[in-house]
């Protein structure tokens, strides 16, 4: 092998000691506190594995741990999701987290591994290599010892490997548990969290559930105040003026479930009363797989019909006899085939649409609100909302009295719905003749960026120049500082100022135009003779009513709407 001069030799030994006084000085200039925000998730599975959010609190507790050993972090906040899977990021906590980051109170995410970070490999490595780089976000994930401002550990390869090794884990992992715990309902083995109120799982078998005495007892009586002509609202009331505990609650006091949300009583509620009396667990049967979760698909949960149930006989001792459970069976059957004979009473009268349905809420409980008809003296109808929870439970619900009457709301949101269609209709008018000039103004601020991104392309390479003349002994330590500096604040004021172009770009292009959401919804129903079912759901969020006479309205795309109003001024104002 051909050996090398000494002159050569002693050149990069020289040029070594340069590099290493470079780095000196900038990790000098560039050291700084990064404000952080920590993120820890517990997957749906783990979740049923365990009674409470302890791996959570060791997540958080291990966040918080690192973060105070190291001075160059300070902790702003710590995001979590509970029983959230981790193969979509449709998170309520991982938005808070980005939506902190987005408010630039922190530049810095900290989390225990990747796989708590997301499963979904090529979300997580749009997030890690492209999303947090552009916005100028740290990100350590602690378990895999990646920290993205250590250029040692960030290789991109290994992190898309490990994230496509999560996402892959956890599909395989969910199905192969999936055939599992089908295969055990199959033979009548209990797999939930917890046993159906009335029962607790046998302490010496999991996959078994014995009678829990209390319980038992309450559920017996329930069936009994049934058989005796007790409606379920009765039942209901019965209930709480007794002082019986929620399953929920009651599970929570005997230390079977440590979610702290149960600690405080809450009444019962009629569908609880339901569920009991049409659960056939009762009689010794065991019933599973009403619900089907395929959370590794990114789909949500939903309910099966009846036939699709796993139902296996006499895996336990019933707390009902068969007898008294098909007569209350009976029962209900009937009072449901007297219901929808009332609902036609009166159709000579005339039927009203319900053009609010699902858009009333109590202020109270946050329950929707039922419409009900009123009939006077058979001769006509009318109608107004009411609080099912109150109607059931009065007092006992902890809701104030409501009683609103269908045509006022129906006047009050015509006459709100009314404004926001003609401000729309201003604003289009408006928007029209903003956009007059939108194709000049974006070829200027088009040729604007273009300008800037050239200017920033001249003083980045000036910044990388400074550092070779400094090497090369043609700059002294302090003037490479000194241009170094003056080049970065003239680099990031550069970056602000496009940044603002393409906003006011995307202003012109987007939010100031009739295509905007609002625009469309609310510019093309003037005028609003009046409100109709289509027109209802279309424009309005929400109803919520406090008391008999007042209400709040949340109409629909209000967003767009504040953000068609900045544009406007903006571009007013250029």
């Amino acid at each position: 092998m051909a050996r090398k001069s000494r002159k050569s030799v002693s050149a990069v030994i020289q040029n070594g000691h340069a590099e290493a006084e470079v780095q000196a000085a900038e990790s000098a200039v560039q050291e700084q506190v990064y404000d952080v925000v920590g993120y820890a998730r517990l997957s749906v599975m783990e979740t049923r594995d365990r009674k409470d959010s302890e791996s959570l609190q060791n997540q958080k507790a291990l966040l918080r741990d690192y973060i105070a050993r190291h001075p160059d972090l300070r902790l702003h906040a710590i995001f979590e999701d509970n029983g959230e899977t981790g193969t979509n990021f449709d998170r309520e906590g991982f938005e808070a987290m980005l939506d902190a980051v987005r408010g630039g109170k922190a530049n810095c995410i900290v989390v225990k591994d990747l796989s708590r970070f997301g499963r979904d490999y090529i979300e997580a490595g749009t997030y890690l290599e492209t999303i947090f780089p552009a916005i100028g976000v740290r990100f350590i994930s602690i378990g895999d010892g990646y920290d993205s401002s250590d250029a040692s550990t960030a290789d991109c390869l290994t992190v898309a490997l490990k994230n496509m090794v999560n996402q892959m884990y956890s599909k395989d992992i969910s199905r192969k548990s999936g055939s599992v715990l089908r295969e055990k309902m199959r033979r009548g083995e209990f797999i939930g969290a917890y046993a159906a109120y009335g029962y607790i799982k046998d302490p010496l078998d999991k996959h078994r559930i014995v009678i829990d005495p209390e319980a038992a007892g309450v559920v017996r009586e329930i069936f009994r105040k049934k058989l005796d002509g007790m409606s379920d609202a009765a039942i209901t009331r019965w209930l709480n003026e007794a002082g019986i505990l929620r399953p929920c609650c009651y599970r929570y006091q005997k230390g079977i479930i440590l979610d702290k949300r149960f600690a405080r009583p809450t009444p019962w509620g009629i569908e609880g009363v339901k569920t009991i009396l049409r659960n056939e667990v009762y009689l010794g049967n065991m019933v599973q797989g009403r619900r089907r979760s395929e959370f590794y698909a990114g789909r949500p949960d939903r309910m099966l019909p009846r036939e699709e149930w796993t139902v296996v006989e006499n895996t336990h001792e019933p707390i009902i006899d068969r007898a008294d459970f098909e007569r209350v069976q009976a029962i209900m059957a009937e009072k449901n085939v007297q219901y929808h004979a009332r609902l036609g009473k009166y159709d000579y009268l005339g039927k009203s649409e319900n053009i609010l349905k699902g858009l009333v809420y109590c202020a109270d409980c946050g329950k929707p609100m039922v419409r009900y008809k009123q009939v006077s003296h058979g001769k006509s109808v009318s109608y107004y909302y009411l609080c099912p929870n109150y109607a059931a439970l009065l007092e006992q619900s902890g809701c104030v009295y409501k009683f609103f009457k269908e045509d006022a709301l129906l006047e009050a949101l015509h006459e709100a719905v009314s404004k926001e269609v003609e401000l729309a209709a201003d604003m289009t008018a408006l928007a029209r003749r903003l956009s007059a000039g939108k194709e000049s103004r974006a070829g200027k601020a088009a040729a604007a960026i273009k300008r800037l991104n050239t200017e920033l392309g001249r003083v980045e390479g000036l910044k990388k120049t400074s550092m070779l003349d400094y090497l090369d002994g043609k700059l002294t330590a302090e003037e490479y500082e000194r241009l170094r500096e003056s080049c970065s604040v003239e680099a990031e004021n550069l970056k602000t100022r496009i940044a603002e172009l393409r906003m006011e770009q995307k202003q012109l292009g987007e939010t100031l135009t009739e295509r905007n959401p609002w625009l469309k919804a609310f510019g093309c129903n003037s005028p609003v003779d009046r409100l109709t079912s289509k027109l209802a759901h279309a424009l309005i969020e929400r109803v919520t009513i406090y008391d008999n006479s007042r209400i709040e309205v949340a109409l629909r795309f209000q967003d767009e709407k504040e953000r068609l109003m900045v544009a406007a001024k903006v571009v007013s104002a250029v």
